[in-house]
């Protein structure tokens, strides 16, 4: 507690001026005793004259006991929204078991989530899950596919680079898409495996083995990591033979919504090795053929955009049936194959006439410069186009 000090003017005479000295004395006596009892002993440390600074309250985390916690949350906080985002980033953590909270969700809505979960290409090691809980507190339990899963995801990021290393630089949507639909079909070969592989998009990019559902993974895995947005569509397709279980890929060029099936654009019997025939078609004429089915993945949103398809960007669409239309479209073609698509089913039922037709579609080649003695063709059921292959 300081002391008050008073000040007051006296006239001090000599015995005052004695005492005065005398009080001097005794306090730098008691100044030197002070100092004697603060300073620290031979041996000790001064403290520090802010001793102490409160420690941060510690932030910790359990895998065991974890809360709904997102570090980006999306546009529209739904309970749905933050449990995906949530649980998206413990699987991508490899985090096999997960306990969650999760209000207002009912256990239906929780499967929803975890449904889309398993649709995403980059979780190839997912093939099922176990939920359990009541009110409020739930634990799932994932099944895995592969148990090396942090060698196997280096082998998926090398194919990837090598994958993306082939899109021209400066690429926009359209050549990006061709590029990568190119490149899955020259490393791709259409077959199946026993240890589910071909169904995922490790089993297409490391392995180059698949079947429809490894195929379609792959490419909306590369085009999301082009940046373009891609989802698996899959319901049932029929190319003739009966309608089978089957999965293509919704893709967005330029803001318009296409379809592409790469599975089926990939045949071993074609001389080019594969064909454009399903590149970025309208719903229209994949609905020909493919039957999707919601609830098993995206679903076929109407789009009628063409700017994107590649025989509409090349300018080899057939609009109404004219031998000399389809010479110019040939005569602007070149290498060995030659392409078309009929605008509709009546100018596909003409053209197909007309290849048939041998004497006749030999004209129409050797106008449009191609000399030839013979010519193979192939087309694939429902796509309206047809590949030519003219041999001197």
């Amino acid at each position: 507690m300081k002391k008050k000090r008073r000040s007051k003017r006296r006239r001090r005479s000599a015995s005052g001026v004695v005492l005065l000295i005398v009080l001097f004395l005794v306090i730098g006596i008691g100044v030197v005793l002070v100092r004697m009892l603060l300073s620290p002993k031979e041996g000790s440390t001064a403290a520090s004259p802010i001793e102490t600074e409160l420690p941060l309250p510690q932030v910790t985390t359990s895998l065991q006991t974890p809360s709904v916690v997102v570090t980006e949350r999306p546009e529209k906080e739904d309970p749905e929204s933050i449990l995906y985002q949530y649980l998206y980033e413990q699987v991508d953590g490899q985090q096999q078991v997960v306990n969650f909270t999760a209000e207002d969700m009912s256990m239906e809505q929780i499967g929803q989530v975890l449904e889309q979960l398993q649709r995403q290409p980059e979780f190839f090691w997912l093939e099922g899950y176990e939920l359990v809980g009541s009110d409020t507190e739930y634990q799932v339990e994932f099944d895995w596919k592969y148990t090396d899963l942090t060698a196997r995801r280096e082998q998926v990021e090398q194919a990837e680079a090598q994958a993306l290393a082939a899109i021209p630089e400066g690429a926009g949507d359209y050549k990006t898409a061709l590029s990568l639909h190119d490149w899955l079909c020259d490393h791709i070969v259409y077959q199946s495996s026993s240890d589910g592989s071909d169904q995922d998009l490790y089993g297409a990019l490391v392995n180059g083995r698949c079947v429809c559902s490894g195929y379609s993974q792959a490419y909306v895995y590369l085009l999301r990591r082009a940046g373009i947005q891609a989802e698996t569509v899959r319901g049932t397709a029929d190319n003739g033979t009966g309608a089978q279980s089957h999965a293509w890929t919704k893709v967005v060029l330029d803001g318009e919504v296409y379809y592409t099936d790469v599975t089926w654009d990939d045949q071993e019997t074609h001389p080019d090795g594969h064909t454009y025939s399903w590149f970025a078609v309208t719903s229209e004429r994949m609905a020909s053929t493919h039957f999707a089915e919601p609830e098993r993945g995206a679903e076929m949103t109407p789009s009628s955009a063409v700017a994107c398809n590649y025989h509409y960007r090349n300018g080899w669409v057939l609009e109404q049936f004219n031998t000399e239309e389809l010479v110019r479209i040939f005569s602007s073609q070149t290498g060995g194959s030659l392409t078309v698509l009929a605008a509709d089913e009546a100018v596909y039922a003409q053209l197909m006439e007309l290849v048939q037709d041998g004497e006749a579609m030999t004209a129409v080649l050797e106008q449009a410069g191609y000399p030839v003695s013979q010519y193979t063709y192939f087309h694939s059921e429902g796509s309206l186009c047809l590949d030519l292959f003219p041999e001197a």
